[in-house]
């Protein structure tokens, strides 16, 4: 009976989640689905156009040359004082592929080997660098599937900005043969319970637009 209530419990979540939820468009390369506790950062707002479709789930065209779009919690570009007392920042980076990129397409392993663990721990060391806020700890990259397409996972933990809470980042390369994305969502380690949904649920809404 305990296990019935937590399955209907965890059911409700999703629903309540897909029910306020808005699908973002991004330069028309892939889309995702972000729960309404998140808002596009401020200095994106200018370049989306709103698109009324009815009966249908809201959607926005983000149109963009910054390479990459910023998701923050809700009321933090009103700079409300609940937002401004919380910590969420989801950023999708877009990348086509290069000569010099890896190309993997749906049904496609990613082997981890120690060569790219090396990697992974100096792009992690180097953007906790620039952004002037510690590593912690690095905890693991495996390869994994978002949608069928193949990813590499990993995460660590770093100091917040000007010592604030310890965050935790979780970091996606999501391969699509031709092209990549680079999905990261990080949250305050103490909000995990809050953010943590959230995260799974925008994950299993990502999709390129295009398909190999």
């Amino acid at each position: 009976m305990k296990r019935g209530f937590i399955i209907i419990g965890l059911m409700c979540v999703v629903c309540g989640i897909r029910a306020q939820s808005t699908i973002y468009t991004y330069n028309g390369k892939c889309k995702i689905e972000i729960p309404n506790k998140l808002e596009l950062q401020h200095s994106e707002l200018h370049s989306v156009k709103h698109i009324n479709a009815q009966n249908q789930k809201k959607q926005v065209q983000v149109s963009t040359k910054s390479g990459h779009i910023t998701f923050q919690q809700l009321g933090l570009n009103a700079q409300t004082k609940t937002a401004q007392n919380q910590y969420c920042r989801v950023i999708l980076e877009y990348f086509p592929a290069s000569k010099q990129s890896p190309v993997y397409q749906r049904g496609e392993r990613i082997i981890v080997d120690h060569d790219l663990i090396v990697l992974i721990g100096e792009i992690a060391k180097d953007q906790c660098k620039q952004s002037k806020t510690p590593l912690l700890k690095f905890f693991n990259i495996e390869e994994t599937t978002i949608n069928g397409y193949p990813t590499i996972y990993y995460s660590y933990r770093r100091q917040g900005w000007e010592g604030r809470p310890p965050v935790i980042v979780n970091v996606f390369w999501i391969y699509n043969k031709y092209e990549n994305v680079i999905l990261t969502f990080s949250y305050r380690e103490s909000e995990r319970a809050k953010w943590i949904n959230i995260r799974d649920y925008l994950l299993k809404s990502f999709k390129f637009t295009k398909n190999y």
